[in-house]
């Protein structure tokens, strides 16, 4: 199996459980929503094992990297700009649901930023950078 056929595989898998999690919501039935997920999960694992080459190059990796530190930032900084919103509007209109809101974002956004500077310094130390190279 080629890469081609894998990523079409995965495409079907994937359509497969949104639509057995999406049965599982209108029956309500978690059991089902699990079920689906799980044996998709093994599905996907079983396949990958099946294919042969699975190339990534540097350029893909770098491509991945860039988009995410970008979704990253876009959504620290949206999640923080909306924490002082909910903040400045609970208080002004007296409403504590806007303002615990506000709260709760601001420690997500604060939790956003100390794991990316944690796995920043983690990844960094496992590839060998070290704070005093010299130019």
């Amino acid at each position: 199996m080629n890469y081609q056929q894998f990523k079409r595989i995965k495409i079907l898998t994937t359509s497969f459980v949104s639509a057995t999690v999406a049965v599982a919501v209108v029956y309500n039935n978690i059991i089902l929503a699990l079920a689906g997920v799980i044996i998709g999960m093994i599905f996907l694992f079983f396949v990958r094992k099946k294919t042969k080459i699975i190339l990534v190059d540097e350029r893909v990796q770098n491509i991945a990297g860039q988009a995410a530190r970008l979704t990253y930032v876009i959504l620290t900084m949206t999640i923080a700009f909306l924490s002082l919103i909910f903040l400045g509007s609970g208080r002004r209109m007296n409403d504590i649901n806007y303002e615990t809101l506000g709260v709760i974002l601001s420690y997500t956004t604060l939790f956003s930023i100390a794991l990316y500077s944690l796995s920043y310094k983690y990844i960094s130390k496992k590839y060998g950078e070290t704070d005093d190279e010299q130019d």
